[in-house]
């Protein structure tokens, strides 16, 4: 039944949106794509970044993984297998997109293990901790200063978290750095909260995700940007002192 589902949608959507749009696919096909925004997005079926967004194909290079992370960069390069680097490497130097969004969001089953830890439900999987151990010291910080707190404020504290120490890895990449520095390319955190269907980016000035309410943003990174006002310990250290927001 589920397979059907799917082949009755692509039927939909080849007799309906694909010939709708039959000059937008045709352009796609001969120039090829041109996106202007990379987003690192978390793989859970519920978060769909072209749909939250509303964009049309050809608009967004879109990178899923679980929990929506972004590995520090290897220097020198190795021979392993690094997928979520490589698409971020074509979008970046390939493609030359001017703006990198890594989306977390809400109720995060791979932060949720990563919080509960050899307490999951998921921890005899054979490769997921080791790929959220990308926030390992980022979750431990936040377990560590929110002592004592709801599980669920802390587990939001560790999808907040995280994004931004995936943001902070963006970082470690010396044609993202250099970029940035160039003022060509500018990096954002954002959390989704499916809850309330609200969108927050994070603000530096502050140290806080807000709500964005309108239809501009200021980067979270950008060419002046101090690299200290995105450290995960800042972010925390800040909510730690002030009320959860739900």
């Amino acid at each position: 039944m589920a397979l059907e589902r799917l082949l009755k949608g692509f039927s939909d959507f080849h007799l309906g949106y694909y010939r709708e749009h039959l000059e937008l696919f045709d352009r796609l096909a001969a120039e090829g794509q041109s996106p202007k925004i990379l987003i690192v997005a978390c793989a859970d079926a519920r978060v769909d970044p072209g749909i939250l967004t509303q964009t049309k194909p050809g608009e967004l290079f879109t990178v899923r993984n679980v929990a929506a992370m972004v590995p520090p960069a290897q220097f020198p390069p190795d021979a392993r297998h690094h997928g979520t680097s490589a698409a971020i490497e074509f979008a970046v130097r390939g493609l030359g997109v001017e703006h990198v969004v890594v989306l977390g969001h809400a109720l995060c089953g791979g932060i949720g293990a990563l919080v509960d830890g050899r307490e999951s439900v998921y921890a005899d999987y054979d490769y997921l901790s080791t790929w959220t151990s990308i926030a390992q010291d980022t979750r431990d910080l936040v377990v560590q200063e929110l002592k004592g707190r709801p599980r669920e404020e802390i587990a939001r504290a560790v999808e907040q978290a995280a994004v931004l120490n995936s943001v902070r890895n963006l970082m470690s990449f010396r044609w993202i750095a250099d970029k940035v520095a160039a003022g060509t390319l500018v990096l954002h955190a954002w959390w989704f909260n499916m809850t309330k269907g609200q969108l927050y980016a994070f603000n530096p000035a502050t140290a806080a995700f807000e709500p964005v309410l309108g239809f501009s943003v200021e980067p979270t990174v950008g060419r002046n940007t101090a690299l200290s006002s995105i450290e995960p310990a800042r972010f925390v250290a800040a909510v730690a002192g002030r009320k959860p927001d739900f």
